[in-house]
């Protein structure tokens, strides 16, 4: 396994920390020892204060320009942080450019020019986790925050940066740690009193149940994470594709009076109180008439298979039929609403009649067509989401990559308990108890090698 120290770099890189087009404002970021020094050779200052006396973290207007021409290329802010007070813990230059690509493009070309390399991605983020700022839960949690598509997802990738997820490990491996301290002290010496069997395994079920307990959580937290998947389903002609239009605020699908209009499933990212929900209108569930009638029925099959919450749509200006009977069993065993369209026509049907075949179940009255209990709707929708991910203090938001070591983790404290119950040998206790040790080191970063690094960081952006 290599130690961090070797993974260590000193060159100067750079990379745009901004996209390459058109904006109010572009920022070419570079960081090493030699960030201030390439910087003064391409900008000058309007107060004539060299680069290599700027003071740390203060914005200074100037002009970049080509230092073989002596041409601007732009009037820019530049900022020097010095290390170790960086986001790299070394040297970092920000340009904070016009936000043009030619710009970003020529100012990039210059700085290359004068000797720094193109950052591979996640390359800052890297050199930060390297550096000792911070762990590489926390540099995974960069990674959530710039990928985060609701609110929700967004503050718990926060709560992580800030190392609350780093911190429950820590104290995980500090107990471990402990009862890895009485082994070895008691085979040392091994006329010292008795080790404290009954409570190393009461500390070790603890553990084991807090690591479930977790695993469970962050599973739910996949909600947050990916978004909430809410399929539209119905009979043809109920409104599904008016209601559809009606949350995602536009006329996304095709809505006409004649059943089989929507043929194919149409899906919509929306936020609702910050979560996002993936929003999906899908063909009306009746047997086919045509062979692409049919595909969009299968379809519409398959998403009410793989929703987390499945919105029924019956239209109350017209009475049940065998249709709605069969949707109803369809969706008994999943988490699903039950929407009553057409508040504005004539009823032919009423929610006593709905009720016989959702027993006790709360029944929505909207009109897709006059907006009316959209907003409801969509309330209750957010709270089911919310109850399922569980309170706002608890929840830890995990990677994949995380979730697989602590299932290794969890394995080996299992072996380890079961061992003790068993009266096994210390030493093969004490290796289940170093292997638990060794995967949560991975997730930290203590047990990191190249190939895990370079795993980790391949999927960051460039800039970050």
């Amino acid at each position: 396994m290599e130690e961090i120290k070797d993974l260590l770099v000193s060159d100067t890189i750079v990379a745009p920390a901004t996209p390459l087009g058109v904006g109010a404002i572009g920022i070419v970021r570079m960081s090493g020892r030699e960030a201030a020094e390439i910087a003064s050779r391409l900008f000058v200052s309007r107060c004539g204060r060299a680069v290599e006396d700027f003071v740390s973290h203060r914005l200074y207007l100037g002009d970049v320009f080509d230092p073989q021409t002596q041409e601007i290329v732009d009037e820019a802010l530049l900022v020097v942080m010095r290390a170790p007070h960086s986001y790299t813990r070394e040297d970092v230059v920000e340009f904070q450019l016009h936000g043009g690509p030619v710009v970003i493009q020529k100012v990039l070309q210059l700085i290359l020019r004068e000797g720094a390399r193109l950052a591979e991605p996640g390359e800052f983020t890297r050199r930060a986790f390297l550096n000792g700022r911070i762990d590489l839960s926390q540099a995974e949690a960069v990674a959530g925050i710039v990928k985060a598509r609701s609110e929700k997802a967004l503050s718990l990738s926060l709560r992580n940066l800030k190392g609350e997820w780093g911190r429950k490990i820590r104290s995980w491996e500090d107990r471990l740690l402990s009862i890895l301290a009485l082994i070895h002290a008691h085979c040392d010496f091994l006329d010292e009193e008795e080790l404290p069997l009954e409570a190393m395994e009461k500390e070790l079920a603890s553990l084991i149940g807090e690591i479930e307990k977790e695993l469970s959580s962050g599973e739910r937290l996949k909600l947050a994470q990916e978004g909430a998947l809410v399929a539209i389903v119905g009979k043809p002609n109920v409104g599904k594709s008016s209601l559809f239009n009606a949350i995602v605020g536009w006329d996304r699908a095709i809505v006409t009076p004649f059943p089989g209009t929507t043929r194919d499933a149409l899906e919509e990212n929306i936020l609702v109180d910050g979560l996002l929900l993936r929003l999906v209108d899908t063909a009306g569930m009746r047997e086919g008439r045509d062979p692409v009638e049919l595909v969009g029925v299968q379809k519409a099959e398959e998403y009410l298979e793989q929703a987390d919450f499945v919105v029924v749509v019956l239209d109350q200006s017209i009475p049940l039929e065998k249709e709605d009977e069969v949707l109803a069993e369809k969706v008994r065993n999943k988490p699903h609403f039950v929407v009553l369209n057409k508040s504005d026509l004539l009823p032919q049907l009423n929610k006593s009649d709905v009720s016989l075949l959702y027993p006790g179940e709360e029944i929505l009255e909207v009109s897709a067509l006059q907006g009316e209990g959209i907003e409801k709707l969509l309330r209750k929708i957010g709270e089911r989401i919310k109850a399922e991910i569980g309170p706002e203090d608890q929840p830890i938001l995990i990677t994949a990559r995380q979730r697989e070591g602590l299932k290794k983790a969890l394995l080996s404290l299992v072996q380890a308990r079961d061992s003790l119950r068993e009266g096994m040998s210390l030493d093969v206790l004490g290796l289940d108890l170093e292997e638990a040790l060794r995967e949560m080191g991975r997730i930290l970063g203590t047990q990191a090698d190249k190939e895990l690094l370079n795993t980790i960081f391949s999927q960051f952006c460039l800039g970050k």
